[in-house]
């Protein structure tokens, strides 16, 4: 063993010796590297495509360099392994139109110009890895998509405050599938909609923020400004309409009163700084007027109430009540707000349940109650009693809109799109519906995940 030792060690060093001197015993040393060499003793018919890079050179100087890259060609591969991205065909475009009891398990895809107001692939929940597999972004316009369709358009054309709503089911359910649906509508027939797709973002620390001019509140102005950006293309026609009535002041800048709506998200847009201040403007004047319909959507809306993983100056966690943005909404779900013509609606999100507040989640979601007239029962604190007091303490301020599993008749229209777009090859038979639909629970999440377990 001391033998192999000594001689591992000295081939080492003859090594060491011809990278450092060139030379050993004689011997001309050669390159290590025969990358080169290699790739000039490649077939010369095997394609191949002339790439471009930048390197770095003394003097921050960039030069191009020239490299080999390897084109694969699909066209000969097995069609059984490589297959073209499904394109669906014949869907009908979800607008104010279409949306009709008639077109109920149908799938309808986004108008292209919602979705390019809301910003290239930002989609609420899971539909982004939905949307890439299906082709394009197409959504099942279900008994409870038309039901919440219905109350949206009959609150257009009423007057008069009335409660929030607040969208909520289990996990994989489509709460967040419903009120982008809903967005998609009201944008369609000239509401003036403020949909914020995910409020994750204003709570989990992961964009910039910073303390206010009071030293209380703490301002988010990116993701405002990006709010505000959608609010700009997705209402533009909406926010014209309406003036401002008064004259707003932003430093030395001020917009006057006969201005409108569009001129104040147009300017928070601009000057990023302001953007907050806008939004607050904006919702203040939106809410009171009647001249047009208002949509007020925000999904994860339970973020609304969380603590945060913002911090403060002397670390201390930040409730969602300290940030500007939050706070500018949770008013319209606490009962303190409301508008005078249209609709707030919520959904609720367990996904992360960091975010969902153990209050909240008592009051959605409360225990059993158990008569006091049994009087054994009646005696144990850790049970909850049916009395006006417990009633009162679980009173929310917002109306709860209940997401069911779906249908038979919807998992029939799921399972033929899905087999449409060759996510599953087998033929779609009662058999095969009764089977995914019972061991999902008619969970539509868990049933496409189901389907894709392979994918």
């Amino acid at each position: 063993m001391l033998r192999t030792n000594r001689i591992s060690g000295t081939i080492a060093q003859k090594a060491k010796r011809i990278l450092v001197n060139g030379t050993a015993s004689g011997a001309t040393a050669r390159s290590l590297s025969t990358t080169r060499a290699a790739l000039g003793k490649k077939a010369p018919n095997e394609a191949r495509a002339e790439a471009r890079a930048f390197t770095q050179k003394e003097r921050g100087v960039k030069s191009a360099r020239s490299g080999t890259a390897t084109v694969v060609n699909l066209e000969d591969a097995n069609p059984e392994y490589y297959s073209s991205p499904p394109n669906p065909t014949g869907l009908l475009s979800l607008n104010a139109k279409t949306a009709t009891y008639s077109n109920t398990n149908r799938f309808m895809q986004l108008d292209e110009g919602f979705l390019r107001n809301l910003g290239k692939n930002v989609y609420p929940g899971n539909l982004a890895s939905d949307f890439k597999m299906f082709g394009r972004p197409a959504l099942l316009y279900r008994d409870a998509t038309n039901d919440l369709v219905q109350q949206l358009l009959t609150k257009r054309a009423e007057k008069g405050s009335s409660k929030a709503s607040v969208i909520d089911g289990k996990a994989g359910t489509g709460k967040s599938a419903e009120l982008l649906k809903l967005a998609a509508v009201g944008a369609s027939s000239d509401y003036l909609v403020i949909y914020a797709h995910s409020t994750f973002p204003w709570v989990d620390s992961s964009r910039p923020y910073a303390p206010g001019s009071d030293g209380t509140m703490y301002v988010q102005h990116e993701l405002t400004m990006e709010l505000m950006k959608t609010i700009h293309g997705m209402s533009k026609a909406a926010l014209a309409k309406v003036p401002l009535g008064k004259e707003i002041s932003f430093g030395k800048r001020s917009l006057g009163s006969t201005m409108t709506l569009l001129d104040l998200v147009d300017f928070a847009v601009k000057v990023p700084s302001v953007s907050q201040d806008a939004l607050d403007h904006l919702l203040e004047i939106a809410s009171k007027q009647t001249e047009v319909p208002v949509l007020i959507a925000v999904d994860d809306v339970n973020t609304l109430w969380t603590n945060t993983l913002y911090r403060d100056q002397n670390d201390a966690i930040l409730p969602a009540s300290r940030l500007r943005l939050p706070s500018s909404f949770r008013p319209f779900f606490d009962g303190e707000k409301a508008v005078e013509r249209g609709w707030v609606v919520g959904a609720t999100s367990y996904k992360r349940s960091l975010f969902m507040p153990q209050e909240l989640n008592s009051k959605l979601h409360p225990a059993p109650k158990v008569p006091v007239a049994n009087p054994v029962l009646a005696q144990d604190p850790t049970l909850a009693k049916d009395t006006a007091e417990a009633a009162e303490a679980n009173r929310l301020s917002f109306d709860v809109i209940a997401l069911d599993r779906m249908s038979t008749a919807e998992t029939w229209a799921l399972m033929n799109f899905y087999h449409k777009i060759s996510v599953i090859s087998t033929p779609v038979t009662d058999a095969l519906v009764a089977k995914k639909w019972v061991t999902a629970s008619g969970n539509p999440r868990e049933m496409f995940n189901s389907v894709t377990s392979y994918f």
